[in-house]
Formats: C-alpha cells, sequence, structure tokens
C-alpha cells in the first residue's frame, strides 16, 4: 500500500474508532468496570500469543484467565522502559522504514532515556482517535474548529506545507510551529500569530504558555482566549494554572500520558480529579513493593494496542489518586520537570531540540544534560550493550556537532561524561535536563 493510501486509510480509521469511543465522559460506574474488565482478558488473550509477553506469563504464573479486572493487573509483571525498548529492538532489527509497514515513533527523551517503538497503522488511528476525542471532551469541536499546535520531536506534519485539500474545505484546520523559534522577543510573533490566526484550541507545552503569559503581561498585550488549551507534556502546578487562566480563559484542561500510552487521563475545566479514559487505559498506582496503592508509582496499560501492547508500563511518574465505585480516579500527579537551557546574553530557550538530539545516533541507551555555566554543559551518557555500530569518540562528536548547529559555535563547552548508570533525582524523577546556573 502507497503512502498516500496509508494516510487515507488512517484517517478514515481515525473517524471510525472515533465513532466507537466515548465522547462524553461516562458516569455509569458499573458500566465502565463490566467494559473495562472484558477488554483487559481480551487484551491478555492476545499478550498470550506474543513471544515476549508469554515469557511474563510464564514469569508470574499466570494465563489470561486470570485477568479480568484493572486490580488484576497487579498479578503481571511491571515493564520498564528498559523491558520495551529492549523488546523494540528485537521487532524492529530487520525493519526498514521506508516499508512503511509501520509508523516508527522516537520519544522526546524527557526520561533521560531514547526510545525507539512502533505502532500499526492501526493503533496510530486508534491513538489520533483518543487524543481528538479529549479535546472534544474539553469542548472542542475537531471538524469545524481550529487548532494551533506545536511540532512534535516525532511528528510528521511539515509546518512548511500549509494545508491539506480537507483543510483548504474549512474542516480539521490545523496549523503547526515549531516552538524553538519563538523565544525572547519571538515571543511577540507567537502572540501576533495567536491573534490572528484565532485558534479554538492551543496545544503548546507548558513553558512555552507560561513564557507567552509573563511577556504579554509584561509589554501590555492581549491574547485571545481559546475556547480549549492543554499544556502538552508537563504537568502544571497551582501558581502556573492561576497564570494561565488569568491569560487565556478557562478553557484550561490537563491532558495526561506519554508518547508510548498516548493520552491516558484528563483534568476537564473546573474538575478536581483526572478521569482516566476507562474504554482506553488502565492506569495503576504501585508502592515499592508493587502493590496497589492510592499513593504511588504509575502503572499505565493501553486497551487499544493488540499489534504491540504496553501492559503494566512504568511511566515515571508518581500519583495519587482516590477509587470511586471500582473506578480509579487520578488526583494529583508529580511529573517530570523540564528546566530552560540559559544563555549568556540573559535569554532563556528550551530544553526540547537538546533532547531530540540522541535520536539521530545508536550506542546510547541513556542521557542527562547538566548546565553548569553559561558556557559550559556537561553531557553524561551510558552506552548501549546491544548496540556497538558507533564508538565513544563517534557519539561524541556527534553531539558536539549538533549542538554547535543548534546554538552556534563556540557558545557552549561540551564535558562528556561516560557512566554505568545516571541515577536518578533525589524524588526519583529522571530528568534529562537540569539547569544549575543560578
Amino acid at each position: 500500500m502507497g503512502k498516500f493510501l496509508q494516510s487515507e486509510w488512517k484517517n478514515l480509521m481515525t473517524l471510525v474508532y472515533l465513532a466507537r469511543l466515548d465522547r462524553r465522559v461516562p458516569t455509569d460506574h458499573s458500566m465502565m468496570r463490566r467494559r473495562q474488565g472484558r477488554k483487559i482478558h481480551k487484551l491478555m488473550k492476545k499478550a498470550w500469543t506474543i513471544p515476549f509477553y508469554r515469557e511474563r506469563f510464564e514469569a508470574c504464573g499466570c494465563t489470561p484467565d486470570d485477568f479480568h479486572s484493572a486490580e488484576d493487573l497487579a498479578k503481571f509483571p511491571v515493564m520498564t522502559r528498559a523491558d520495551l525498548r529492549t523488546w523494540m529492538q528485537e521487532e524492529l532489527k530487520d525493519y526498514r522504514e521506508e516499508e512503511g509497514r509501520l509508523e516508527i515513533f522516537k520519544t522526546s527523551g524527557s526520561s533521560g532515556i531514547p526510545l525507539r517503538f512502533a505502532l500499526s497503522h492501526r493503533e496510530a488511528a486508534c491513538m489520533n482517535a483518543n487524543w481528538i476525542r479529549v479535546t472534544m471532551f474539553a469542548g472542542y469541536r475537531p471538524l469545524r474548529g481550529k487548532m494551533l499546535s506545536f511540532l512534535t520531536t516525532h511528528s510528521h506534519v511539515d509546518p512548511e506545507k500549509g494545508d491539506s485539500f480537507i483543510q483548504k474545505l474549512g474542516f480539521f484546520r490545523r496549523k503547526v510551529v515549531p516552538e524553538h523559534l519563538y523565544v525572547g522577543e519571538g515571543m511577540r510573533d507567537l502572540i501576533d500569530l495567536i491573534n490572528d490566526y484565532r485558534p479554538d484550541m492551543i496545544a503548546f507545552r507548558k513553558n512555552v504558555l507560561v513564557r507567552l503569559a509573563v511577556y504579554a503581561r509584561n509589554h501590555s498585550m492581549t491574547i485571545m482566549k481559546p475556547k480549549a488549551y492543554t499544556p502538552v507534556s508537563e504537568m502544571v502546578d497551582d501558581i502556573t494554572r492561576r497564570l494561565l487562566l488569568d491569560t487565556f480563559g478557562e478553557g484550561l484542561f490537563d491532558a495526561y500520558g506519554c508518547n508510548e500510552t498516548g493520552s491516558c487521563a484528563v483534568r476537564l475545566p473546573g474538575k478536581d480529579n483526572y478521569y482516566i479514559y476507562s474504554d482506553t487505559h488502565v492506569l495503576n498506582l504501585v508502592d515499592d513493593e508493587g502493590n496497589l496503592t492510592d499513593e504511588g508509582r504509575v502503572i499505565a496499560t493501553t486497551l487499544y494496542k493488540f499489534d504491540f501492547p504496553i501492559i503494566n508500563y512504568e511511566v515515571g511518574d508518581r500519583a495519587t489518586s482516590e477509587t470511586i465505585e471500582g473506578i480509579r480516579y487520578l488526583k494529583r500527579i508529580m511529573g517530570r520537570t523540564n528546566d530552560m537551557v540559559k544563555h549568556a546574553n540573559g535569554t532563556e530557550t528550551s530544553a526540547t531540540e537538546l533532547m531530540k538530539i540522541p535520536n539521530g545516533i545508536t550506542g546510547v541507551s541513556q542521557f542527562r544534560y547538566v548546565q553548569n555555566s553559561l558556557d559550559e554543559i556537561s553531557v553524561l551518557l551510558v552506552e548501549d550493550p546491544g548496540d556497538t555500530a558507533h564508538t565513544r569518540e563517534d557519539i561524541e562528536a556527534f553531539f558536539t556537532r549538533k549542538v554547535e548547529e543548534l546554538y552556534g559555535y563556540p557558545e557552549y563547552r561540551l564535558r562528556f561524561c561516560w557512566m554505568d548508570e545516571i541515577p536518578p533525582d533525589q524524588n526519583g524523577k529522571m530528568r534529562c535536563f537540569i539547569c544549575e546556573v543560578k
């Protein structure tokens, strides 16, 4: 199937799956629990046929008949990012992306561990449909609405190509911008773009929304208030929430998830808890012994992925929750934080572009940047024992060249440090960029 036909087929399947999903948050907890239980059992029956998961069944001494509820998943082994990475390396070792049978995603690296993983076109359509219905939960109408979003690290959208034929007809309109271009005085240009385009929905990272709000305040500028907006990839604290509500209006919603699972939960405007999409996901919280708890590590399972299932995946965050009539709701998420890169001229930029660099070369299993001063960045690296195609010298030269291309020479001097393992922060998080410049 050619790329055009694949794209059209995926668009069609996205609409088909959208029609099957809840487009309003359900309130019948009994129905939600029964439906979720059926989907969990169906997923585990499929996982039983996959060698990677069959080994995990054997390790815990279970069969698919042991899984009929969210609580039952606590019996199954937790899958770490390293586990997923190893499985994907095996699945994709002979795959060539030009074959087009799969969609290959690369994570932004926010955990400090680069990851390349696969979705079938069917799974990608499900993921797209899930995100569309999340925006509908918040009041956005995608058919005739306009969205303004940033260019993600794994996006296949080309911002230079302009609108598609269907967008020119006024349907599913979306403008994509590369966020790293809008720094410093460039924030004025982004505010002008928002006010001219007048999107019904804005999806930017939290730090971009905050910088927009601060710039608008400092320069007495007004930003039009969209029907809905969301801080993608970063959690919102109470102070930031007040700033965003004052600047952008009451349409703020927090969508929680990760690249590997897609969006899993959402806190809608005016709500205190996060609703976990009971028709597509399970989120359990476990303590350090792996027992279910109301405050602990977030463990995610996708109910719509059958070709490359994600079961009991450790996302890397901690959260608190409450269970109402057998259905879990998240109360507070302690997500990862992302520092800003500081420059000698007094400006700050997002570390997003630095996160992309490890995706361009193999041989690195973990990385972290530490900005020590205005002219020095330490690069902590861990070798990938399963891929020795590039030497340490090759990898260091690649990082050096990419940082020089990004920031110009010689803004930053790089100090490389090869380690056996990069330890997490004291709070248990894995940040891939830390700024120690006061």
